[in-house]
């Protein structure tokens, strides 16, 4: 999520979110000057109706978030280079684990004993810590690998990726997560309406020209795998365990809804959103729609990049937090030949294993916890 101007002192302890002020709701500002008091007017009261419908009904807009925090560079190239590469049955299976991902944590994390607290140890934070930088490296190489289809070719995909870690790594560092830009609800809006006229538009040109879609069942295999992979993915986002705090105790007001329908609504936007990257492994691209598309992949990336850069901060602290947010801008260029399907296949099969063992043991703590109630 972004955030506002913030410090960070030399040890950072959980941080305690406040959806409100995550949605950019909070200490909200306009730009000053004579010409522009109108406009003030108009974005201040843009902003107040905003705040009054979220905390009236959040419902939505917690579905929103969930999704847009789920999305990142890979849904759309992983999802185009998946219908193409192995077929229809393939495709369907990794969109149906990544709708299920949301929904499957909505339900489970709230349900099993335990498992909050599992992940709110200091050790799954660090553990989590650790994963960001995977999922850094997905959001530049979504936004190299996407550059590479332009006229401006791979090598100023590989300067944009790192001048956007640079800018977000110093941002970052001086001044926190940027909290008054835009809200997950208004912004996952506009990537809705440019992934639909992107769809259309690539269609249209493509004049009946579609890309020949095999069915896939020989690479079923390969679909169920990811289908897998992705399922248990969510639940190493720290921030959707914040959601579920934040709904429990409403210290700001906000109505208190039931959860698991907004990780329901979520996942089932996110599945929406997959049909029109299917229908765009169906077209062919012009130059120019490409270039349409890596501003698309970019806005998407570029917000998955800067809310996972501020986490390794919020995990290891400043300086520590900055030398790692460096290293791993770093050591991006060894890793950009694994493209991004390689490097989230490399980042997811090692997540499910950490999912895995923190399910574990919320299990094992909660029978512990049941053996030293009966024998007391």
């Amino acid at each position: 999520m972004r955030g506002g101007r913030q410090s960070f002192g030399k040890e950072v302890s959980a941080p305690r979110f406040s959806f409100a002020r995550g949605l950019g709701l909070g200490g909200y500002r306009i730009a000053n000057g004579a010409g522009s008091r109108h406009k003030q007017k108009e974005g201040a009261s843009l902003l107040t109706n905003l705040k009054v419908h979220f905390k009236n009904n959040p419902l939505l807009f917690y579905a929103m978030s969930i999704a847009a925090t789920w999305a990142n560079a890979g849904s759309l190239l992983n999802g185009v280079a998946t219908a193409q590469g192995n077929g229809i049955l393939p495709f369907l299976l990794w969109a149906l684990g990544n709708t299920l991902a949301c929904i499957v944590f909505g339900i489970f994390a709230p349900l099993i004993p335990k498992l909050r607290d599992v992940f709110r140890s200091r050790i799954m934070k660090i553990v989590m810590g650790i994963m960001c930088p995977f999922q850094c490296w997905i959001s530049m190489n979504g936004i190299q690998t996407v550059f590479a289809g332009t006229v401006l070719g791979p090598k100023w995909g590989v300067v944009i990726g790192l001048g956007f870690a640079a800018f977000f790594i110093f941002l970052l560092y001086r001044f926190g997560m940027i909290r008054n830009v835009l809200t997950d609800h208004m912004s996952w809006s506009a990537v809705y309406a440019l992934v639909f006229l992107l769809t259309i538009l690539a269609l249209a040109t493509s004049r009946g020209a579609y890309v020949p879609l095999r069915w896939g069942g020989e690479q079923a295999g390969v679909g169920l795998k990811n289908c897998l992979l992705l399922i248990p993915g969510a639940f190493l986002y720290p921030y959707y365990f914040e959601l579920l705090d934040y709904n429990d105790k409403n210290a700001d007001g906000t109505a208190k809804i039931n959860v698991r329908k907004a990780f329901v609504g979520g996942g089932l936007i996110f599945g929406f959103y997959l049909v029109f990257i299917f229908l765009m492994s169906l077209a062919s691209f012009t130059p120019a729609l490409n270039l349409i598309k890596a501003v698309l992949v970019t806005l998407i990336a570029v917000s998955s990049l800067s809310s996972f850069q501020y986490s390794i901060y919020l995990t290891f602290g400043r300086k520590l937090g900055l030398a790692l947010n460096v290293l791993t801008a770093g050591l991006w260029q060894f890793l950009i030949p694994l493209g991004v399907m390689g490097m989230w296949t490399l980042m997811a099969s090692v997540r499910i294993y950490i999912v895995g063992a923190g399910i574990l043991a919320a299990i094992i703590w909660r029978l512990a916890e049941k053996r030293k109630a009966v024998a007391a």
